[in-house]
């Protein structure tokens, strides 16, 4: 048919659409070499844990990081403690945050090791820098976060690519392809700057209230849960329905494990750094377990380290975890569960590095 007068040719059509998702390019690019980090822009949850680790700085050298499991479940004072007189023995702050995922610890912990500084070189005593990492926290936000500043103001590709190899090939398809596009989505609402400059220009406030219950008696971001006793009932019937004995099956780390061991060590300037995976316990532990090795070997551009693996989600190796009034809920720790928690970690800890050595002080 030919092309009557007026009427734009093809050509003209995807031409104009060329240019003008090329504009959008070069408007975004702009836009977001004008953002300043986009880690520091508001986010929820996520902007306290690093107003305090600013506060922080110079006084704390080791860190936890991971989900809601760590953020109520482990307590720095009783794990520092747990390691005083040792050469394990350090300063802890809890970085976990409530909802966390691996592409959040990940861009957590190269936040706290970018501003670490070696403990001679502040007047501290010579320590270990011990960055722990809760090996099951879920690759990805929850989908209702994609479209939310947590999941848009950190997933560059450093933190896509590093997402995509928790998709482990034995997953099923759909939850595989899923978990890839999720990362991919939240990439390019990334650099599509999506809600950054209006949060650039209009930042909410910061919570006073979070503030004040994870830094109050010295808990360096911990945030405490209490046993709701109404639910203590739900929680007694869920230990005594469970089985007299834990089925146990075998475990293997996924490949993510590995690379974000390796990007944080790669990004690091400070040297000897000290990495530990540990696996949070809930009350689903007393039906089925995973018996996973007690370290991961990881490579690095100078050889390859010895990542302790601690499993405290073993109900068969650690009843005393699994009694009610130590719960919040069916999957975190009240106050007096993340204490005990905090204290079997540690000595597990001690025992694993009696065994193989370390940690040595960072420098």
């Amino acid at each position: 048919m030919p092309v009557t007068e007026g009427t734009p040719s093809k050509a003209r059509i995807v031409a104009s659409i060329g240019l003008a998702m090329l504009a959008f390019l070069m408007t975004a690019g702009l836009i977001h070499a004008a953002i300043r980090d986009p880690l520091h822009l508001h986010a929820d949850l996520r902007s306290e844990k690093l107003v305090m680790l600013e506060q922080w700085h110079g006084t704390v050298f080791s860190a936890v990081f991971g989900s809601s499991h760590v953020h109520n479940g482990f307590d720095p004072r009783i794990f520092d403690a747990t390691l005083s007189r040792t050469p394990a023995a350090t300063r802890t702050a809890n970085l976990a945050i409530e909802g966390g995922s691996q592409s959040e610890q990940f861009v957590m912990a190269q936040q706290f090791l970018k501003q670490l500084q070696p403990p001679t070189r502040v007047g501290a005593p010579n320590q270990p820098c011990i960055v722990m990492l809760e090996m099951l926290a879920g690759a990805n936000f929850t989908n209702d976060h994609l479209v939310h500043p947590r999941a848009i103001n950190i997933y560059n590709w450093p933190t896509t690519r590093m997402v995509t190899h928790f998709a482990d090939p034995a997953m099923g398809t759909v939850q595989r392809w899923g978990r890839v596009g999720y990362a991919v989505a939240a990439m390019g609402l990334h650099y599509s700057n999506v809600g950054m400059l209006s949060n650039e220009i209009f930042a909410p406030p910061l919570s006073d209230e979070t503030l004040r219950n994870q830094t109050q008696d010295d808990r360096r971001g911990q945030d405490v849960l209490t046993p709701p006793t109404s639910y203590l009932v739900a929680l007694n019937r869920i230990i005594q329905n469970s089985p007299p004995h834990t089925t146990i099956s075998p475990g293997t780390p996924n490949a993510g494990s590995t690379l974000l061991v390796q990007q944080l060590v790669a990004g690091s300037a400070i040297e000897n750094l000290s990495f530990v995976y540990i696996i949070m316990p809930g009350l689903g532990d007393l039906t089925a377990g995973t018996d996973y090795p007690d370290h991961l070997t990881v490579a690095v551009p100078h050889g390859t380290i010895e990542v302790p693996i601690i499993n405290l989600a073993r109900a068969d190796l650690y009843p005393e975890l699994y009694k009610p009034e130590l719960w919040h809920d069916e999957a975190h720790f009240d106050g007096t569960g993340a204490q005990i928690a905090s204290r079997i970690l540690a000595e597990q800890l001690k025992k694993w590095y009696a065994v193989h050595g370390g940690p040595t002080p960072c420098g």
